[in-house]
């Protein structure tokens, strides 16, 4: 289960409409597809900073990541825009990506960077489900044939053994934690703010974990690795990759960046392998691949071209 200045995310956007023929769809597949390669630097980087505390580690994140966004956004004369998020767009961003990430973390601990990651990730398939639901849409039989091919990917990723054993409440954790990103997705599929509502969100996020860094777990110190890792999750997998996925799925076309969102697990176990901080068996490597194959088909839910209402 991300941050960057508004005026960043306007210039890629730009970037991308005047590459013709491509049009909103392709812009869409782009967005997705920048916001899945930082995502899959998550688990690496948060296998470098542990074994820090949880909401420490994630509070911490999210103020560097709340700071450069806001000091990019003063130094375009922007500040005033950063601050203009409507009080509910701000609860909705802060609680789904709170809810996702520390579950998340709580999840690695239990069962490894590499399961966890790959168990998280069927929230694109719970994503096209709930879009469904939401539109009274029947799902087709492509469609529930790779919804059953993610799940049987997880299950490929969790047997016969985790990393550091089979435990029933991590992988608890790790699904709750993408269902968190779904829910979370599907309601700002429906947000209509032009600007970035990301890195706003990441100074609520940083105060609420550090709150709870306080009041629920031991004082910690960080070596310099995990400083290193921490600023690298603020800025990369946290703000600036969210901030991408939030313009892409207001474009409409769900199924389609939800269908590219399943791409994370493969790149994620692949960066675990080239810097050895997690071990891949050949099982979490068949589930994501899996998952991956259910993709293509589940990404299949929507028309080309529509968007949600229409």
């Amino acid at each position: 289960m991300n941050v960057v200045p508004s005026s960043l995310l306007l210039g890629l956007d730009t970037l991308i409409e005047r590459l013709p023929p491509f049009g909103p769809q392709t812009r869409a597949a782009g967005l997705a597809l920048a916001a899945v390669l930082l995502w899959a630097t998550w688990p690496t980087l948060a296998t470098v900073a542990n074994p820090g505390p949880p909401f420490l580690l994630f509070g911490l994140a999210a103020a560097i990541g709340f700071a450069v966004s806001f000091g990019l956004s003063a130094a375009q004369g922007k500040a005033a825009d950063f601050f203009a998020t409507p009080p509910q767009t701000l609860a909705v961003v802060t609680v789904g990506l709170l809810a996702n990430n520390i579950l998340y973390l709580l999840a690695m601990r239990r069962i490894g960077p590499a399961e966890a990651n790959v168990i998280s990730y069927l929230w694109p398939v719970l994503l096209v489900t709930i879009m469904a639901r939401l539109r009274m849409e029947r799902l087709g039989q492509t469609q529930v044939v790779g919804i059953a091919a993610a799940f049987v990917g997880v299950a490929f990723a969790i047997g016969p053994a985790f990393e550091r054993g089979f435990d029933v409440a991590g992988i608890t954790l790790a699904f709750f934690s993408g269902l968190a990103f779904a829910v979370y997705a599907a309601i700002r599929s429906y947000g209509r703010e032009t600007h970035d509502v990301v890195g706003p969100s990441m100074g609520l996020l940083a105060m609420l974990a550090l709150g709870f860094h306080w009041a629920f777990e031991a004082p910690a110190s960080l070596s310099s690795a995990q400083w290193f890792a921490v600023a690298g999750i603020g800025i990369a997998p946290l703000t600036l990759s969210n901030a991408l996925w939030d313009r892409a799925v207001r474009t409409g076309y769900t199924a389609m960046i939800s269908g590219i969102a399943y791409l994370t697990p493969l790149v994620s176990l692949v960066l675990l392998a080239i810097f050895d901080v997690g071990t891949v068996s050949a099982g979490v490597a068949a589930g994501a691949l899996l998952v991956v194959t259910g993709a293509l088909a589940a990404s299949g839910l929507l028309p080309r071209g529509k968007k949600p209402g229409a």
